[in-house]
């Protein structure tokens, strides 16, 4: 199984990830708290790049998949699933959004320090091989899976 997956964002996609029940309850009710909806299970995920970073590797690489190749290159490490159990926290973040001004709110998983250095470290070898650059944002990026927000779209959560 590949546990990585591109769709403008570089992701451990869905069947990659596995909730608790006990984490997932908890989630639960503090999205019924805050008035929020969950994600459909199938769009749960843990971002891992964002699409800004991004945006011209994956223009080349579709170019060059026209001739049979791909131009992306990967860690010898490879990705695994995505584990969370009850040590993990389940919290409230809210910003706004920078286009419209609305408040958003999303209630999000935070992965476990194990998860955050391997993931942080994949990230880090990830871009340096492709060449990426990364702003401060993502740098500092705190892997999480956003459980529930307003709309229960996943574009829709907190960057």
């Amino acid at each position: 199984m590949n546990h990585l997956e591109f769709s403008g964002i570089a992701k451990v996609p869905s069947p990659s990830v596995h909730i608790d029940p006990s984490v997932s309850i908890k989630a639960s009710l503090l999205a019924d708290e805050e008035g929020l909806t969950r994600l459909p299970l199938e769009k749960l995920h843990v971002t891992l790049i964002h699409q800004s970073v991004l945006k011209a590797l994956l223009k080349a690489d579709k170019k060059a998949k026209k001739n049979g190749e791909s131009i992306i290159k990967y860690p010898t490490n490879q990705l695994r699933p995505v584990v969370i159990g009850e040590g993990n926290n389940v919290v409230v973040v809210e910003d706004t959004h920078p286009r419209s001004g609305e408040k958003r709110l999303t209630v999000r998983i935070i992965l476990d320090k194990v998860h955050q250095s391997f993931l942080s470290n994949w990230v880090r070898q990830f871009c340096l091989l492709n060449e990426l650059e990364r702003d401060e944002l993502e740098t500092s990026r705190e892997f999480h899976i956003s459980f529930a927000n307003k709309t229960g779209i996943p574009g829709d959560s907190v960057r």
